[in-house]
């Protein structure tokens, strides 16, 4: 979808840029004995990333047309003074913080590389990247006010649903979705949609199966660290637990064949038998906190994946165990465990301890 884009801008800037260099900047007849294939190139290259960060960059890049719009300046302009000034634009005028402001140049970094075939020197300058870290050091620090969903919150919020929280079906569902999201260290986006939906990105009843008597499994198609979709398969075994997470899943998978005549059918689906979406989820999520004697003004879908790094600290696992079950690529993962006040408290009674 945002390949006119690209295309538009490409033609407008061709008297800057070798068009031989770019395929987005040349201008290719409709009888090009090439046409086809360049065409299904110009649509795999946009394919290298997700749809959800083709949307923020997307985002972006329009915020960035809108700049050069209402300072009549023509549209693109890379140069220094340009990018530069688009930054303070979007600190002062936005009011963005400076990770905001980095994902924006991100997304206008991406459509400089299919203009030009290459990156912009002035995003990438010292004096862009200085600007950037001298609003981040005016800016206080936001704290992430996302609480976490521990295994002592999941365990209330399973108990609200399995005493009636709303119809059968969609105490099923949350239910399971809920479990998944814990023990998976899930996003969000893993178990619902935020666009039409698609199987061969989102969850299908085919992605839900039976290992073994012992194991059930998850396929994860993609996520925001698999870029490639290569995948990768979440494990839920048939241990000992009040929550009973095995079982729970292995119900719900005769539940959903039970309801479709095809394993390529949304995995989750709502009253209305549409594919869950986040927003649906986030909703029954904040009313069964509620009902759970929660507040859940700080709780979202990622309160799950938050919960589940907190729990597995507290529980004495490895940094590298939380890396490994979370599939993160990096150790962001460390800014996701929290520390309540009783932990601190025993820690401090530690100390104490070892003095006397």
């Amino acid at each position: 979808f945002c390949l006119p884009e690209v295309q538009a801008a490409g033609t407008r800037s061709r008297s800057f840029a070798n068009t031989g260099t770019s395929l987005f900047g040349a201008d290719i007849p409709v009888n090009h004995p090439l046409k086809t294939l360049i065409d299904a190139s110009l649509n795999s290259i946009i394919q290298a990333v997700s749809l959800r960060t083709l949307q923020s960059y997307l985002t972006a890049w329009k915020s960035f047309k809108s700049f050069h719009l209402a300072f009549n300046i023509p549209f693109p302009d890379f140069s220094v003074i340009t990018i530069t000034s688009f930054i303070s634009f979007l600190n002062s005028s936005k009011n963005l913080q400076a990770s905001s402001i980095k994902g924006y140049m991100s997304g206008v970094q991406f459509f400089h590389k299919l203009i030009f075939n290459s990156p912009s020197a002035a995003i990438a300058s010292s004096q862009t990247s200085m600007l950037i870290k001298g609003i981040q050091r005016t800016q206080p620090a936001r704290q992430d006010a996302r609480q976490p969903i521990t295994l002592d919150i999941l365990t209330r919020c399973i108990s609200t649903l399995r005493k009636g929280y709303h119809s059968k079906h969609v105490d099923r569902t949350l239910d399971t979705m809920f479990i998944l999201a814990f023990f998976g260290f899930l996003r969000c986006s893993e178990i619902s949609t935020t666009s039409i939906f698609n199987p061969l990105t989102h969850p299908t009843v085919s992605d839900l199966s039976v290992v073994d008597s012992e194991t059930m499994s998850f396929s994860i198609k993609q996520s925001k660290t698999d870029q490639t979709r290569r995948g990768h398969f979440i494990y839920i075994f048939n241990l000992h637990s009040p929550i009973q997470p095995y079982q729970t899943l292995l119900a719900y998978l005769h539940f959903r064949k039970s309801q479709t005549t095809t394993t390529s059918d949304p995995l989750f689906v709502d009253e209305s038998n549409r594919p869950a979406t986040r927003f649906w989820f986030q909703k029954h999520l904040k009313a069964v906190l509620l009902l759970s004697g929660i507040p859940a003004d700080h709780f979202s879908g990622h309160s799950f994946r938050i919960g589940a790094a907190t729990t597995a600290a507290q529980k004495g696992l490895s940094h590298s165990q939380i890396q490994a079950l979370g599939r993160w690529t990096s150790e962001a993962f460390k800014s996701y465990i929290r520390s309540d006040r009783s932990i601190i408290r025993e820690a401090h009674r530690t100390l104490i301890s070892k003095i006397i």
